[in-house]
């Protein structure tokens, strides 16, 4: 079975359930089906062919949703882009993937009309709700009266096309089939078991692995609905967490930052809330016990990433939890620890993290000396550091490439940070590795203050060197207003290293 087959047979056994609530306007599975099949005979008449990339470019909406189930549904692949992109990003990802379809927002006309046609193998570009001229079809248009069958899926065709965030380099097409989203799916339920009386919370951007699997495609896998918000606002989600009874909310650690820091006063019933998921980017401890203590709601972290479809390991709610952890792999899944040589680690030792399991990406999308690389044996190289103890748990250390070694001693940013984000002077907080002729590489610190008058920095050092060993301890310091982030508030340490190592040499 396929994703276009799930969406059909949803529609068939819960046609009158509600599936998605948007800005006061709410669709069942059937409706909702029915507009699918509509727009995938209409891209079909327009000339879509099995296996085309369907490229949307879209904020969070129904018409994201409708157009990836309707390039799925006529045999395509789903090519969602990053629409924080601006127009020369947009025209790698279009060149790369060899899109020969691009559904997008009004907003980003001007995006759109400054991408270098030439190069690129677009037939149709579709706007919505804009104004189309000669070169854009209007999104409303599109959807055709002519019946539509669902086109042949195969477990390993591929489904969709996630472009990483770039935040070791220029992005790379994740190749994800039918298989390895429905894995995927059933791996994250066999922890979560999602019934179809659940109401999931949408404030993730959909281009997103997270997005498209929490929300596109969870509530589709098992029936629930979905109540979507273009926008994230901390008090609206409050609001809606209580309007809606929502059951499931995931967001990023940015996001329950912010809803740490609203006042007592806009404190929600959470009594329906059965799950709070967080992932995409590392969680602050001293960020997971505020909103734990603030809500009396249990907050589960995981890990995952785009090349194993989306998550790996998960928190088991209402069970055991250490401090630090991401909790022990997903039904289905293997994870262990190799060092440098492969060789395969014991617990409590560091190593790089490796993925095997049906969930693991088919390749990056024309790309094969990358995909050599991480893909070896039926096993997903994550470049991720971490160890797991002795049951089972799994701990994050940070990036294999983002590793410092200061005079022979591995030092792993994401253990300062940690320490870093403890002092009430500091609001967010990066690690870096600075080129030293004596030590090989320096520790460098970049701090967001908490306050505008910023952080003394000889504050920090007593701190930090009470709390960790001396050759740890951050020599270099740097105070910015904020960091540069992806969509789900990874920190972009790319750019930090170019920024700043450059300032060294």
């Amino acid at each position: 079975m396929g994703l276009g087959k799930l969406l059909e047979q949803r529609a068939k056994t819960d046609k009158d359930r509600i599936f998605l609530y948007y800005e006061g306007v709410r669709w069942n599975y059937g409706d909702f089906f029915q507009r699918v099949k509509a727009l995938a005979a209409g891209l079909t008449e327009l000339g879509l062919q099995p296996g085309d990339r369907v490229a949307i470019y879209l904020g969070a909406c129904p018409e994201f949703i409708e157009s990836f189930y309707a390039a799925v549904y006529a045999g395509g692949v789903a090519l969602p882009i990053n629409y924080q992109w601006k127009a020369g990003e947009l025209n790698l990802s279009l060149k790369n993937s060899q899109a020969r379809f691009l559904i997008f927002a009004s907003e980003k006309a001007d995006e759109v009309s400054r991408l270098d046609l030439s190069g690129l193998s677009l037939s149709k570009m579709i706007v919505v709700k804009g104004r189309p001229d000669k070169n854009w079809l209007d999104y409303s248009r599109v959807f055709s009266d002519n019946p539509m069958e669902l086109r042949a899926e195969s477990d390993d065709q591929p489904a969709g096309i996630i472009y990483t965030s770039g935040a070791t380099g220029n992005p790379k097409g994740v190749m994800l089939s039918h298989q390895n989203y429905l894995s995927n799916l059933s791996q994250i339920n066999g922890i979560l078991e999602i019934q179809e009386t659940d109401r999931f919370l949408g404030i993730l951007p959909l281009f997103h692995v997270l997005g498209q699997m929490v929300l596109v495609l969870a509530p589709v896998y098992t029936g629930a609905s979905l109540v979507l918000f273009s926008e994230f606002s901390p008090r609206k989600v409050l609001t809606a967490l209580r309007d809606f009874q929502i059951t499931v909310f995931a967001g990023v650690p940015t996001v329950y930052s912010l809803l740490n820091n609203l006042p007592s006063d806009r404190l929600s019933n959470l009594s329906d809330l059965r799950y709070a998921l967080c992932g995409g980017a590392p969680l602050p401890a001293e960020v997971l016990e505020k909103f734990e203590k603030k809500y009396q709601a249990e907050l589960l972290e995981g890990y995952g990433l785009s090349e194993a479809a989306c998550a790996c390991t998960l928190n088991p709610p209402g069970g055991k939890r250490k401090p630090g952890s991401v909790g022990p792999a997903l039904p289905n899944q293997k994870i262990k620890v190799v060092n440098d040589a492969g060789r395969e680690l014991g617990p409590d030792q560091i190593g790089e993290i490796w993925i095997s399991g049906g969930n693991v990406m088919r390749g990056y999308f024309q790309n094969p000396a990358e995909t050599e690389k991480v893909l070896q044996d039926g096993w997903l190289k994550t470049g991720d550091l971490g160890y797991f103890d002795r049951e089972g748990y799994f701990f994050i250390k940070g990036r294999k490439k983002e590793l410092i070694i200061r005079g022979g001693e591995n030092i792993y940013p994401r253990e300062i940070e940690e320490v870093l984000l403890t002092h009430p002077a500091v609001l967010e907080a990066a690690v870096i590795g600075i080129p030293d002729r004596v030590w090989g590489e320096e520790v460098m610190a970049i701090i967001v203050p908490r306050d505008a008058p910023g952080v003394r920095i000889n504050f920090l050092e007593d701190y930090c060197h009470k709390r960790l060993a001396d050759y740890k301890c951050p020599k270099l310091w740097q105070t910015v207003l904020e960091l540069p982030k992806s969509a789900t508030g990874e920190v972009l340490k790319q750019k930090l290293l170019e920024k700043y190592r450059l300032g060294q040499k």
